[in-house]
């Protein structure tokens, strides 16, 4: 065997290795090599097992009933190679074949090839099946569903990518890294974190850093303080993320992280400082995950997310991150209308911010209970609490201030602002404080899209329709390069608030743009699900 076709056979023998611990069959395996080696699918299935010319020729003779086999590796190569050059496998062969890789004899040979056989031999391909011991096809990941730390740990492995997500994953290896080992390396690990999304985040770990989280995927290593430092930056990276990419693209890189950590806590025995850092993880995870269902309008996910986090959060006390939690929780409330509830987790939050040395929750819980206030009808509470937010977000932070907070600028809160605003009539200030959100270069895609509706809704209420339109127009243009929901779904309704002058000439240009983008109209989220940053 050449160094080039060695080369090849131990890359896949590797690549097999991990994809038969994820679940997946040789079957699939061979299908997923032929995304990145155009060779015939008798050479594939050799790669998916990992055996050399020679291994596979003895085998085939082995099985041979009449002992009178004598494959030789050259002739393999023939069979291999063909139709480019070589010679045709006969239908017996096939057969035989069929039977040393457990498969189809049918799978062992293209559609053109195939067609050239008799009806005879097509019958004795067709009829042919040896796959007796398959395993289970990888499962897809699930919507969310109620579990705690040591249920998802019990779960086993994180959800695998889908045969056609993984084949999308090797060929963005072939691009991503160079080196072999590295590759194998990054292969190993985006299965584990979610597949080719995860690509992206691994981009930001050095060469060491990934070979510390490579510990924490496999279970027969121990994990130590630096490799809970890498999950820790990654869990941080997620967030960033999601401002670039949108939710559809992270929630599986997040349900990655989320069932690894709770591998972790389940298979090591740690120090309690490291077990608590691992469990503070996980809550902000959890949290993550929460939001992201949300984004993508899944409540039932959100909720169950953000309760498992609040019961992470609650085992180590994390007061901030208490807070927190029932702020995420109380803004989803009002988005379905339910002010009550709101109201529920804006006083259990209370009770935790005594204890809590962060100004910048303050700040976030201030703007939540402004909001909850004016949807309630206490215009002066709710004003109240608007200029105390305003006011701490101003603060120079301090190391008490958590990295999950990063999104709680002066910017940003300004944006909230604007919503509690419009909640309040007070249309004036809310496109003030909108458009000092736009004037920053650092908000994301998704705030300033929302931005520009809270700004269109206070026009429209001015009737000030061609401005209005202008920002609907402006946010409709960022939903293509952003998976929220939520920013889809408040451009719709922003643009029902223009129903009355629907007949215009610029509302139904607005309106044929929306369906280019994909944006009809039809019924909006409850009570305007409106765009709250992770």
């Amino acid at each position: 065997m050449s160094g080039e076709g060695i080369h090849i056979l131990l890359e896949c023998r590797r690549r097999s290795e991990t994809l038969r611990a994820k679940g997946y069959t040789y079957d699939q395996i061979a299908d997923l090599f032929g995304v990145c080696h155009d060779v015939s699918p008798l050479r594939l299935y050799r790669y998916a097992y990992g055996r050399t010319a020679a291994e596979a020729a003895a085998m085939y003779n082995d099985l041979d009933p009449a002992g009178t086999a004598a494959l030789r590796e050259s002739r393999l190569y023939d069979f291999e190679h063909w139709p480019q050059r070589g010679q045709r496998p006969t239908a017996r062969t096939l057969a035989l074949f069929a039977q040393v890789y457990r498969t189809a004899a049918r799978n062992l040979v293209t559609d053109e090839t195939y067609a050239t056989y008799t009806t005879r031999d097509r019958d004795l391909i067709d009829r042919t099946d040896h796959r007796v011991s398959r395993l289970p096809a990888p499962v897809s990941p699930r919507p969310a569903r109620r579990v705690t730390m040591s249920t998802e740990a019990a779960h086993g492995t994180p959800p695998v990518p889908a045969p056609q997500d993984c084949a999308a994953l090797l060929r963005a290896l072939g691009a991503e890294e160079a080196d072999v080992k590295r590759r194998d390396l990054l292969f190993e690990l985006a299965l584990a974190l979610g597949g080719t999304p995860a690509l992206v985040l691994l981009r930001h770990l050095s060469p060491p850093e990934k070979d510390r989280l490579l510990t924490a995927v496999r279970p027969s290593t121990r994990v130590d303080a630096a490799t809970v430092e890498v999950i820790e930056k990654l869990t941080a990276r997620c967030r960033r993320l999601d401002d670039d990419f949108g939710p559809a693209t992270v929630l599986p890189i997040v349900d990655g992280q989320r069932t690894l950590i709770t591998g972790l806590l389940h298979r090591e025995t740690l120090l309690p400082g490291l077990r608590e850092r691992l469990i503070s993880s996980y809550a902000q995870l959890s949290q993550l995950a929460g939001y992201l269902h949300y984004d993508l309008m899944d409540h039932t996910g959100a909720r169950l997310r953000y309760e498992e986090a609040l019961a992470a959060a609650h085992q180590i006390a994390d007061a901030t991150l208490i807070v927190y939690l029932h702020t995420c929780l109380s803004w989803m409330a009002i988005d379905r209308g339910e002010v009550g509830r709101a109201l529920d987790h804006v006083f259990a939050a209370e009770g935790w911010l005594r204890r809590s040395p962060s100004h910048l929750v303050r700040s976030v819980h201030a703007m939540d209970r402004a909001r909850v206030m004016a949807h309630d009808g206490r215009a002066r509470d709710s004003a109240h609490a608007l200029d105390q937010s305003i006011d701490l977000v101003g603060l120079r932070r301090t190391e008490a201030d958590p990295a999950y907070l990063y999104w709680c600028t002066p910017g940003w809160m300004q944006n909230h602002a604007a919503d509690c605003l419009l909640t309040l009539t007070r249309l004036d200030e809310a496109i003030t404080s909108a458009e000092r959100t736009l004037a920053s270069s650092t908000t994301p895609k998704l705030v300033r899209g929302q931005a520009m509706l809270y700004c269109a809704e206070a026009l429209i209420r001015q009737r000030d329709l061609p401005h209005a339109i202008t920002r609907i127009r402006e946010a409709a243009r960022l939903t293509p390069v952003h998976s929220s929901a939520r920013l889809a779904d408040s451009v719709r309704r922003t643009r029902t608030r223009l129903q009355p002058w629907a007949t215009n000439k610029h509302v139904r240009a607005l309106d044929e743009e929306l369906r280019t983008l994909g944006i009809t109209s039809g019924e909006a989220g409850p009570q305007g699900t409106t765009v709250k940053n992770s």
